[in-house]
C-alpha cells in the first residue's frame, strides 16, 4: 500500500464515531416543557416611594416570632430595593401597608399534606428524604451533561482539525516521514480521547436511568400516600400556582409557608407585587406564578425579574 493510500486510510478510519446519539438523548430527555403561565394578576398603579409597611395581624401559630418574621420582611424587600439601587420600602410604626400572617385552610392543607410526606416507601424512606436524594443527583446530573458536552465538542474540534491535516498531506506531493510518524499519533490520541467520551456518556445514562427509578418511587410513594406532586422539567416539585401569598393593593398577605426560605420567598414575590410588578413566565423568576426552580436556598432575582423591575421604575 502506498504511503498516500494509507493516509486516505487513516482519514477514513480517523472519522471518529462519537457518542452524539447518546448525548441528545440524554441532553433532551430533561428538556423544560413550552409551558406559557398566564399574568393572573392585576399590576398595581406606580406607589410613591418609598412605600412605609408595619405588621398587622399575626397568628402564632405558625411558629414564628413577630421579631423574625420582620426580620424576613427586611430582608425580602432589600432583595428588590438593592437591584433598584435606592430605598422602595420603609418599616414604620404606622405604615400604610400592612403585612399580615394570616391562618386558614391553606396552612392546615400543608402541614398535611407535610405528615403525609413523612408516610416511608419499603425502604424506610420518607417522600422529602427520597426528593432531597432526587434533587442533588439531577443537579449532578446536569453538571457531568455539561461536562459531557464540553468534552464532546472539544473531540469533535480535534478530530476536524486531524481531518484538516489529512486532506492536506492528501494534496501535497512532498510527504516526510516525521509529519506521517505525527498523524498515526495523533489518531491514536483521538481515539483515546474517543473512548474517554464514550466511557462518560454510558456512564451518564447509567445515572440518569438510576434517577429515573428513584423518580419512580417517588411516584408509588406519592400515589401511596395520595400526594399532590407534579414533575417539571425532570425535577419533582410542589408545583403550583402562587397561593402562600397576596398583595390586594394595600397589604401583603400571607397564608402558608413550610420553612422560612418558604416565606422569604413569598415576601420577596408579594413584594414584587406591591411595587407593581406583575406575573412573568420564567420558571425560575421570583415573579413567576408556580412555585416551581426558584432556588429557595439563594433567593435573588433573575435578568428577568430585573428588567421587569427597571421598565417600571423609569
Amino acid at each position: 500500500m502506498t504511503l498516500k493510500k494509507l493516509l486516505s486510510t487513516l482519514l477514513v478510519s480517523a472519522s471518529l464515531v462519537l457518542a452524539y446519539t447518546m448525548y441528545d438523548f440524554l441532553t433532551r430527555r430533561n428538556e423544560p416543557a413550552d409551558e406559557s403561565l398566564p399574568v393572573s394578576r392585576l399590576e398595581a398603579a406606580r406607589p410613591n416611594f418609598p412605600v412605609t409597611y408595619s405588621l398587622g395581624s399575626f397568628d402564632s401559630r405558625f411558629g414564628i416570632s413577630q421579631e423574625r418574621f420582620l426580620v424576613l420582611a427586611a430582608e425580602a424587600k432589600k432583595i428588590w430595593e438593592d437591584a433598584a439601587g435606592k430605598s422602595l420600602f420603609e418599616s414604620s410604626e404606622h405604615g400604610t401597608m400592612k403585612i399580615n400572617l394570616i391562618y386558614d385552610a391553606r396552612q392546615e392543607n400543608l402541614l398535611k399534606a407535610q405528615a403525609a410526606r413523612a408516610g416511608l416507601d419499603e425502604e424506610g424512606r420518607s417522600f422529602d428524604q427520597l426528593q432531597a436524594d432526587y434533587n442533588a443527583k439531577a443537579r449532578a446530573l446536569d453538571e457531568s451533561r455539561s461536562a459531557l458536552e464540553e468534552a464532546s465538542q472539544a473531540s469533535k474540534s480535534h478530530l476536524e482539525e486531524y481531518n484538516a491535516r489529512v486532506a492536506r498531506w492528501n494534496e501535497s506531493k512532498e510527504h516526510s516521514d516525521a509529519e506521517y510518524t505525527s498523524l498515526q499519533a495523533r489518531r491514536k490520541e483521538l481515539e483515546e480521547e474517543q473512548s474517554v467520551v464514550e466511557k462518560k456518556a454510558a456512564e451518564l445514562n447509567s445515572r440518569g436511568e438510576e434517577l429515573n427509578k428513584l423518580g419512580e418511587s417517588m411516584n408509588q410513594l406519592a400515589g401511596k400516600h395520595n400526594l399532590e406532586v407534579e414533575k417539571f422539567n425532570g425535577r419533582f416539585i410542589n408545583s403550583r400556582d402562587f397561593e402562600k401569598g397576596v398583595f390586594d393593593g394595600k397589604a401583603i398577605n400571607i397564608y402558608e409557608f413550610e420553612k422560612e426560605d418558604d416565606l422569604k420567598l413569598a415576601l420577596v414575590h408579594e413584594f414584587g407585587h406591591a411595587i407593581g410588578l406583575g406575573h412573568i413566565d420564567n420558571p425560575k423568576a421570583i415573579m413567576c406564578p408556580k412555585i416551581a426552580l426558584q432556588d429557595l436556598s439563594d433567593i435573588r432575582l433573575t435578568t428577568d425579574d430585573l428588567n421587569l423591575l427597571l421598565a417600571r421604575l423609569k
